[in-house]
């Protein structure tokens, strides 16, 4: 590629310098005329040699061409161009760190069990987002591996932060009769549903309640004297709410097979797997059929259908669809059936890197009484033995 700089002579007589240029055969481009000078375009090997003819005029260069004038431009400014490239990587870097991890629940134990969950799965500060698969594997994981203390778990991406909302399972354990005890709300609602086994129900249908009313009271009573005790039983349901957010990415990958398929053979290990003869796919999904197993190694032969990907996008309102139901399986997964959803609404819902994020309010009936044990206090005017004997069949 030619090197062209614009050169700039001071002169009156512009034909002559023209014509001395073109004796000496100067490649001139984009000459422009001016009063008291002339601009042209010449090769940048012929800068001393024109100098040198025309020395009692002065010439100088006054800017590059093509791309030279943008190295040039490059090298002038690359400073500042280093330092935008590096705000840049610093800004894409930090903001896919995480800086806080807030795992929201009352209960101490409950959230000291979830973040060390997470960090073994390498959710904590100063380290770099998952993606939103990654996140729903490690819910389902962690459901999993505590599925005596999890009813639902959220993971909600808030910039550089990660809100994890959990809520804790409730064990119906009413046929345990250990002391004596109140049906209580596990949380706040409506109650919908009662009924009462054992004990003296306090509550009726559409009666509103907070968390920690006694719904089913272990307490006879008798004109407002206590009578008996016993371990009340029985089943309550409240219409509950919640505010719940969820993301969905609007990117996906459709994932086609194309029909062709090639064998292979793989050995498997308790440490490792071994691929015997080198893949020529390059996209391909695999199917593993085991054939035996010997001095603890795995046989298998592999199918690999080629696939071809296609990158695809969801519109916005497929993706709200989508988003929506993947809140309906959150109360699936938590014990709830769809038909006890009752009312639902989405109160926001933005796209932010490629991800919908929706917030939604969900009323739904569910499972709201728990078992509370309380003692009896000694000074009360009745002691274990007539508490004990006077049952008098009060369901």
């Amino acid at each position: 590629m030619k090197h062209y700089v614009k050169i700039r002579i001071n002169t009156t007589k512009k034909s002559d310098i023209l014509l001395k240029l073109n004796r000496i055969n100067v490649d001139i481009r984009n000459v422009i005329y001016h009063k008291d000078y002339l601009v042209m375009d010449i090769l940048y090997d012929d800068i001393k040699r024109v100098k040198k003819y025309l020395i009692s005029y002065k010439l100088e260069i006054v800017d590059e061409t093509g791309i030279y004038k943008v190295k040039s431009s490059l090298k002038k400014n690359m400073l500042f161009i280093v330092s935008i490239i590096f705000g840049i990587i610093v800004f894409m870097i930090l903001s896919n760190v995480i800086v806080k991890v807030n795992v929201i629940h009352e209960s101490r134990e409950l959230r000291e069990i979830i973040t060390d969950a997470l960090k073994d799965r390498g959710v904590m500060p100063l380290t770099f987002k998952k993606s939103y698969q990654e996140y729903e594997n490690i819910i389902t994981e962690i459901k999993n591996s505590y599925k005596d203390k999890l009813e639902w778990l959220e993971i909600d991406v808030d910039g550089m932060v990660i809100n994890v909302r959990v809520e804790e399972r409730i064990i119906n354990n009413y046929d345990k009769e250990t002391g004596y005890c109140h049906i209580v709300a596990a949380k706040s609602g409506i109650v919908k549903y009662v009924y009462t086994q054992r004990g003296v129900q306090e509550v009726q249908i559409n009666d509103y309640v907070n968390k920690d009313d006694i719904l089913i009271s272990g307490e006879i009573k008798l004109y407002d004297e206590v009578k008996n005790n016993v371990c009340a039983s029985g089943e309550v349901k409240g219409e509950v709410w919640y505010n719940v957010k969820t993301s969905f990415p609007l990117n996906y990958e459709e994932v086609n097979k194309t029909g062709k398929m090639r064998y292979n053979f793989m050995v498997k290990t308790s440490a490792q797997e071994y691929v015997v003869l080198k893949s020529r796919v390059l996209d391909k999904v695999v199917e593993n059929v085991l054939l035996f197993k010997i001095f603890g190694m795995e046989f298998y032969i592999q199918k690999e259908y080629e696939v071809e990907k296609n990158k695809k996008k969801y519109t916005e309102d497929e993706a709200l669809k989508k988003a929506i139901n993947i809140v309906h399986e959150k109360f699936v997964v938590k014990g709830a059936k769809i038909e006890d959803i009752i009312n639902e609404k989405v109160l926001k819902k933005n796209i932010n890197n490629d991800n919908l994020d929706i917030e939604m309010f969900v009323a739904i009936i569910e499972q709201i009484g728990i078992k509370k044990n309380y003692e009896l206090e000694m000074d009360s005017g009745t002691d274990d033995k007539d508490n004990n004997g006077g049952n008098n069949g009060v369901n």
